[in-house]
């Protein structure tokens, strides 16, 4: 590129200064620059109907680090977020790759993310490679495409109504409006999905393990112990089946279909593996699933799958409880829809009653076994099928009570619509959603992607509100169950039923109803709730974590059983002997969150140079222990301790806290928290470099002596941790809260807004008004569900910036 013929043109944040050297000097003059770059006539033929589009830039930046730059492409319909990404190194510079999104290219544009200066630009480079097929519009095509440009905002619309006319069609049904991107929407998604795209609920790992009060009600959750090879199966389905095989091969079936279901931490796990089996305990643990309920599969004295059981029972260290759920039915070839084909019978006779309740014995004596009332629970999936259900529920008693094992409660399931457990002589009934569901069909209302879709589609909260309201009426002997969805095409492919629209949101509500119901008409300590199921992936039905929504419905879970935890209380009487003995004994307060416990002495340490010269506020959660609050008192016997609900993150606690600075007389504060970023494999480094740019050595007072020297300064953070609301996938998930918080409180942002990511900095209190200001209630912190982006903490953290230029202060981030 030649001084005099510069093909990038500068749209804002910077200029081009003229060079005595052949490379042009490109003169930032703000965090973000923008150029633009519109090929010419040649290079427009030279470029047309390519399949790829590769972009080459090689910056030199002598005065400090070079920017990060984002690319987008105009294929003629404007610039977007569908022909956009980050240029990465490689070669001698930074390249990238972009697939074509039309036939001709119109433009290009560059953001440039950095620190002010100046970038001596010694390559720029576009071309393409490959071409594309016929225009699938015909010879009027490249016409059409050649008044584009003319036809203003009109453009739009008239493109659409153009690709309506010209769809293919496919054969044998009236098409649904908008069908001819059907398979392209469905393709971008599940491309996104193999990309590792995220539901904007994801979430990220629970680090800590729920802790329920002793008469806390309790989630069961349905376990299936397929996930292992068998011989039986090798010989039914082919060598090496389990469920996995059927997972893997799901594909969607109508557009907005979530297929397939992805695992993620545990991946495609082998269940002969105790390991497996570990992990997903202590995940189970941390959402506060009180007990796995195993389906046992016992055929006249055969037993399948029994392995993943078996080994639970002879470890002592799987030391979370356990039920049984007989399935008690013939195995077909259901699964491929065909109910006549009997893989391995049932023998129901009463020989056989007393043969499977003593092999179920064994493990009711465990005493990880669950019980209600003192009373092992023993779920029969079908008794119907039982020859005298009544007589074999007599048989079971008898014999439990012979064995040592006391009076027994069994349950019968709603499978296949069973709805009378005293008819059989059993105790009361579990809900197994998704039995007896006949509300909420949408079937039609979906754009199927293959002419012979014959599945049902349902819309999940449609299901959810209706059973909610049928709960209203159900008595003491029916056990509520919940699912946090269901999607069986895994197994019948353009057959099965998909419960469309299941997210954790929705199934937490569903759950905290069931659970609100268990314990209005059970005793203290015996209300359970059954979940379908804890891993069905073949059936769309797992709390486990996958690659869509992360952790997010083992979170859901936890939240709907959080009102049942163990809580301190604002007012205990450490938190009021703090507040008794807290003098303000300096003009800064040091503002720590401490979520987690284990890092009560790893800021003691690090705060311990600054004794003297700012007071500490500390805020915790009230899930902590009698222990670790005790434990913080002891590490900052001179600190103010607030105890918070985990709302907020580390930001609603802040806001307290800053209230209670301002309260003491504080004027200026630093903001700490116990980051760890769970889903990233660099959360703690992370938080020990903004925890050192902060109040490590010599920092504490650079930062004091800058609100000193400039008294409108009102955030203060290092250069590391600056980020703008423009830098890519920033605003993703957290536009509507920003834009909402923002009108609020009356902010500006637009998208060269900085923020300090990871939401540490120093601050000026008068400068946090318009913050401290607002309600809780205003704010709308939601109930706490793991998210890692797009929560309305989330958006508080990037509008820090604005908030104080609000308030008539500024931000730097030259820490």
């Amino acid at each position: 590129m030649s001084r005099d013929r510069l093909d990038l043109r500068p749209l804002s944040g910077a200029v081009w200064r003229a060079s005595d050297d052949a490379a042009p000097v490109l003169v930032q003059q703000g965090p973000r620059a923008v150029l633009a770059w519109t090929p010419d006539r040649a290079t427009l033929r030279a470029l047309a109907e390519i399949r790829t589009l590769r972009i080459e830039l090689r910056l030199a930046a002598p005065e400090g680090k070079s920017p990060d730059v984002l690319v987008e492409a105009d294929w003629g319909g404007g610039y977007g977020e569908d022909s956009r990404a980050r240029l990465k190194a490689g070669g001698e510079g930074l390249f990238t790759v972009l697939p074509a999104r039309g036939r001709r290219l119109r433009g290009l544009r560059l953001a440039l993310d950095g620190e002010a200066g100046q970038l001596v630009l010694e390559h720029f480079a576009v071309s393409g490679a490959g071409k594309l097929d016929a225009d699938p519009r015909g010879r009027l095509g490249p016409a059409f495409e050649a008044l584009k440009g003319f036809l203003g905002p009109l453009r739009s619309p008239l493109a659409g109504a153009w690709r309506a006319a010209r769809r293919v069609r496919p054969r044998g049904r009236t098409p649904r409006a908008g069908e001819g991107d059907a398979w392209r929407r469905t393709y971008d998604h599940a491309l996104a999905v193999a990309r590792n795209a995220r539901a904007e609920q994801f979430a990220a790992p629970i680090v800590e393990p729920l802790r329920l009060a002793p008469d806390a009600p309790r989630v069961l959750a349905f376990y299936l112990p397929q996930f292992h090879p068998i011989p039986e199966n090798d010989a039914w389905w082919g060598k090496g089946f389990t469920d996995w095989s059927n997972v893997a091969k799901a594909q969607p079936q109508f557009v907005g279909h979530h297929q397939p279901r992805l695992p993620a931490d545990l991946g495609y796990y082998d269940l002969r593996l105790s390991s497996v089996m570990a992990q997903q305990i202590a995940l189970a643990r941390t959402a506060g699933v009180s007990a796995f309920c195993f389906h046992y599969y016992w055929f006249d004295g055969k037993r399948l799958l029994e392995t993943p059981i078996e080994a639970y029972l002879a470890d002592p260290t799987f030391d979370l409880p356990f039920a049984l759920c007989w399935a008690n039915e013939n195995w077909t070839r259901r699964w491929e829809g065909d109910e006549g084909q009997v893989l391995i019978a049932q023998n129901h006779s009463p020989e056989d009653d007393l043969a499977v309740f003593r092999d179920l014995a064994r493990y009711m004596a465990d005493p990880r076994y669950v019980r209600v009332g003192g009373r092992p629970v023993l779920v029969v999936y079908r008794p119907e099928l039982l020859p005298d259900p009544k007589a074999t529920a007599a048989r079971w008693r008898g014999l439990a009570r012979d064995l040592g094992l006391g009076e027994l409660a069994l349950y019968a399931t709603t499978a296949f619509g069973f709805s009378d457990p005293a008819s059989c002589g059993f105790d009361g009934i579990v809900d197994f959603p998704p039995h007896g569901i006949d509300v909420a069909e949408i079937t039609r209302q979906v754009q199927p992607l293959h002419p012979d879709f014959r599945g049902q589609v349902y819309d999940y909260a449609g299901v959810v509100d209706a059973k909610l309201k049928a709960l209203a009426g159900a008595g003491p002997d029916f056990i509520p169950g919940v699912m946090p969805s269901w999607d069986n095409q895994a197994r019948k492919p353009a057959a099965g039923k998909v419960f469309h629209g299941a997210d954790p949101q929705t199934y937490q509500r569903w759950l905290s109803g069931a659970l609100e119901h268990a314990v209005r008409v059970q005793p203290p300590g015996e209300a359970l709730v059954f979940v379908n199921a804890w891993n069905e992936w073949a059936e769309g039905a797992y709390l486990e974590p996958d690659r869509w929504f992360g952790h997010a419905y083992l979170h859901a879970t936890r939240a709907a059983l959080a009102p049942y935890a163990r809580r301190l209380p604002a007012d205990h009487p450490v938190v009021a002997a703090s507040a008794a003995g807290f003098q303000r004994r300096s003009d800064t307060a040091i503002l720590l969150h401490l979520y987690y416990p284990d890092l009560t002495d790893w800021f003691a340490t690090r705060l311990a140079p600054l004794a003297g010269r700012a007071d500490i506020i500390v805020t915790a959660p009230d899930s902590w222990t009698e222990t670790d609050l005790a434990a913080a008192r002891a590490a900052f016997p001179d600190a103010l301790l607030l105890i918070t609900p985990n709302q907020g993150r580390d930001i609603g606690p802040f806001i307290r806290a800053l209230k209670a600075a301002r309260a003491h007389g504080h004027a200026l504060f630093c903001k700490l928290h116990t980051k760890r970023s769970p889903h990233r494999g660099d959360g703690d480094a992370w938080r020990e470099a903004l925890v050192a740019d902060l109040v490590g050595p010599g920092a504490a007072e650079r930062a004091l002596a800058a609100f000193a020297k400039d008294p409108r300064l009102g955030l203060l953070a290092a250069a590391d941790a600056r980020m703008t609301l423009g830098a890519q996938g920033v605003m993703d998930n957290n536009r509507a809260h920003v834009e909402r918080l923002s009108a609020l409180m009356g902010l500006t942002v637009k998208d060269s807004t900085p923020f300090a990511a990871g939401s540490m900095f120093w601050g000026r209190i008068e400068a946090f008004e318009p913050l401290s200001a607002l309600s809780e209630a205003r704010i709308g912190f939601e109930p706490e569900q793991g998210r890692v982006d797009g929560a309305a903490a989330h958006a508080l953290e990037r509008l820090t910036a604005a908030i104080v230029a609000r308030a008539g202060y500024r931000a730097s981030f030259a820490l």
